[in-house]
């Protein structure tokens, strides 16, 4: 019987440690949208990933330009995100890297604190 507790107790002590790690980290490493949004100066021109809802899709006709916008929300706050690949649909929960920019543009639209995107994956 000692021989069977010894791996799960192995197992339970690595899961414990690996959640306690995690625990310590932002949100598994997500910035929250209301951090960048509210301090924008503190994020311009670096790296950041951030999980939400698609809320908004913004895309223009197919020729004109090869970017979409779409706007994200994570329950704290809103952020626009600009894409060279498309957007995804309204309704869709995505996870995504990027910039964030003072400001970009799609079409004649200038949007301020935008996240331009370099990856994204649909959850």
């Amino acid at each position: 019987m000692n021989v069977r507790r010894k791996p799960t107790l192995l197992i339970l002590a690595a899961s414990a440690l690996a959640a306690a790690v995690l625990a310590g980290c932002n949100d598994h490493g997500v910035d929250k949208l209301s951090s960048i949004t509210g301090n924008p100066s503190a994020y311009t021109n670096k790296d950041v990933t951030v999980a939400g809802e698609v809320t908004k899709v913004y895309e223009l006709p197919l020729g004109i330009a090869d970017v979409a916008a779409y706007r994200i929300s994570d329950g704290t706050g809103q952020a626009w995100v600009l894409s060279r690949a498309g957007a995804p649909r309204e309704g869709d929960k995505v996870g995504l890297k990027g910039t964030v920019r003072p400001e970009g543009r799609i079409g004649n639209e200038v949007l301020t604190n935008v996240i331009e995107e370099k990856e994204r994956k649909i959850q």
